[in-house]
């Protein structure tokens, strides 16, 4: 069941003045093909809205990511900002956002959304997120700025900072840390990790 006025508040946007929109970002596929109200050509209809603000808002996701990597993190280098976009626009990263701020509980993901495998339904939680950031652009009148600090803000700077120390932590051996890594930190203005300590409780930053 949809919840637009839940939805909006885990964006952190007060005022949705178009909720057509937000409706149609938030009633996947499955859930319009199961509407016994609506005729085929309806649920057609409805179905081909929703794929256009979802390809709206995936193109839209990567561009912003794209220009986030390049204003906040050009001095890690090509390579390690091609790595970064690759796990942003990831479905397994679209779908961890979503559950963060708890979209899939004021949306329609179908009845069946609890059946599905893993991979199915992180699927459908990636598209969901990227149908509201479609639909959240359109409501701003496809201003881009607008869309790009808001997805930064809330979504972008947090989750390249985790990306970032998730993959230090991961290839770089603990030992090495404090010995051999301070320069590294220093010129990419991060702050270097101890060794007692874990991902998740540190916070690496592009700038």
């Amino acid at each position: 069941m949809i919840n637009s006025n839940f939805v909006k508040h885990q964006l952190g946007i007060k005022a949705f003045h178009h909720q057509e929109l937000l409706e149609i970002a938030l009633t996947h596929p499955d859930a319009i093909a199961e509407s016994v109200g609506l005729t085929r050509e309806q649920q057609k209809s409805r179905t081909l809205e929703y794929l256009g603000i979802n390809r709206l808002g995936s193109n839209l996701f990567s561009q912003m990511v794209d220009d986030y990597l390049y204003l906040h993190c050009s001095h890690l280098g090509s390579a390690t900002r091609i790595l970064l976009k690759s796990d942003l626009v990831s479905p397994a990263i679209l779908a961890q956002l979503t559950i963060k701020i708890n979209l899939d509980q004021g949306s329609d993901l179908g009845k069946n959304y609890p059946l599905k495998p893993d991979f199915e339904q992180e699927k459908i939680l990636a598209e969901l997120f990227e149908a509201v950031v479609g639909a959240v652009y359109l409501e701003w009148d496809r201003d881009f700025e607008k869309t790009y600090n808001w997805l930064a803000n809330q979504f972008l700077a947090e989750r390249v900072n985790q990306i970032l120390m998730d993959l230090f932590v991961e290839f770089v051996p603990a030992a090495e840390w404090d010995a051999n890594f301070y320069p590294w930190f220093g010129s990419n203005h991060l702050t270097c990790p101890s060794q007692n300590s874990s991902s998740k409780s540190n916070s690496l930053s592009c700038s």
